[in-house]
């Protein structure tokens, strides 16, 4: 079966209920399913096809669109067997293809874009495409919203959604500033999700150009020392250091909050200015700080030489380019910040200690590098990008946790950290 989804469609249809099939070819999916179920699990249900129909008899009365088939069938399981089974015992990929339903892209012309029989790879796969198809879909003469070089907040409201009649249907699009570097753009999302994260990055940009930088006065103020290490800084230019660290302190004023009216911007505007001062110097005296840190770990790394430490001094070499990068003020939010130190004073002492018992510190290597793995499989980067979801954020930080916790255990980590515990973090617990 394949579902034929127009693309200014694509952001807002859910997988839930897909999995279910339709009716004529359920019974030889479920049969697919138990199938693919390990073997001490699986021969507790067969034949398989009898056990496809007796799971199910009772399917008539289910909302299919608020319960997974593998969550349904291994609830059945345990039910009628008394067998311990999860939704995650089933192998959907063992399922032949013609049992899995196919989503197609289709464009305006009825042409199909791109097909697969994963819904979120498809999304992902067609995301740009999907924005200027619900953007285009969405532009009328009483709704022609997007514009560019916007530099000051020139209207009185941004509307939260934007619903537009389309054959039968309605296409929802979602309104959102985004950032442009010298100035600001509004511009139709395809999804929530979307909006929030560009309206966080627009929103920062829109009180950057409001509020007058306290850059040469902070300049003037700093101590020598201070002023050496921020000469030491990754950024092209001090310059743009100080302006990163301005974007730190907006977001640490705003943090989450939805700005949608010229009135909550104008707030949001006079909180920033009434304490940008003090904060600037605050976080310029962490960055000096983290910069000190940094410079002594990139000095032990580089007069620390052994054919047998290769692998354990690249990866530290790996971690600190992680850390301390052109951006990472604002990527790593003032807060964060804190712990940057701790993080690079852990890398230090793991140096230090690496002649004491490389065996132990390659075991303790195999555990970040698997925590790491999951982080990136589950759709997190290194270094941290700016709009990432929240979860993949703390699951960044608790990796770097995790180092603390295993290669410096004299120092206190924020928050009780493993593998399993990162693990719950990135599946969204």
């Amino acid at each position: 079966m394949t579902a034929n989804i127009p693309v200014a469609l694509l952001a807002s249809l859910k997988p839930e209920g897909f999995d279910w099939q339709v009716p004529g070819f359920r019974e030889e999916l479920v049969t697919a399913l138990i199938k693919s179920l390990p073997k001490e699990i699986r021969r507790n249900v067969v034949p398989a096809g009898d056990w496809a129909r007796k799971l199910l008899a009772g399917a008539e009365s289910v909302d299919v669109e608020a319960t997974g088939l593998t969550r349904y069938l291994a609830d059945e399981i345990r039910r009628q067997t008394y067998t311990p089974v999860e939704p995650s015992d089933f192998d959907v990929d063992r399922v032949p293809g013609h049992l899995r339903v196919t989503f197609a892209a289709i464009d305006e012309r009825g042409r199909v874009t791109a097909s697969s029989k994963v819904l979120s790879s498809l999304q992902l796969q067609l995301k740009a495409t999907v924005r200027a198809s619900v953007a285009k879909a969405s532009v009328t003469p009483k709704s022609d919203l997007e514009r560019g070089g916007l530099t000051t907040w020139d209207f009185d409201e941004l509307p939260r959604v934007l619903d537009t009649k389309h054959g039968s249907g309605v296409i929802r699009a979602y309104p959102s500033l985004v950032d442009e570097g010298k100035s600001v753009a509004i511009r139709l999302q395809s999804t929530p999700d979307d909006q929030a994260r560009a309206m966080r990055g627009g929103i920062r940009r829109m009180l950057l150009l409001a509020i007058p930088a306290p850059t040469a006065y902070v300049q003037q103020h700093l101590t020598a020392a201070e002023k050496l290490s921020l000469a030491t800084s990754p950024y092209k230019s001090t310059a743009d250091l100080f302006a990163d660290c301005m974007a730190a302190c907006i977001d640490d004023v705003i943090g989450t909050e939805e700005i949608f009216t010229r009135a909550q911007f104008e707030a949001a505007r006079d909180r920033v200015s009434a304490t940008i001062v003090d904060a600037m110097f605050r976080t310029v005296a962490q960055v000096s700080a983290v910069l000190l840190a940094s410079r002594a770990a990139e000095k032990l790394i580089s007069k620390t030489s052994s054919m047998a430490l290769l692998a354990p001094l690249a990866d530290a070499r790996e971690q600190l380019v992680d850390l301390v990068y052109p951006g990472f003020v604002a990527a790593a939010g003032t807060t964060q910040l804190r712990r940057l130190p701790v993080y690079l004073a852990a890398l230090a002492h793991r140096i230090e200690r690496l002649g004491d018992n490389a065996g132990r510190d390659r075991v303790w290597l195999s555990e970040v590098q698997e925590a790491t793995q999951r982080y990136v499989s589950a759709g997190g980067d290194l270094p941290l990008q700016p709009d990432a979801p929240e979860h993949l954020r703390h699951a960044r930080w608790m990796l770097e946790e995790l180092r603390v916790g295993l290669f410096a255990q004299h120092l206190p980590t924020a928050e009780p950290v493993s593998l399993q515990r990162i693990t719950k973090v990135l599946a969204g617990g």
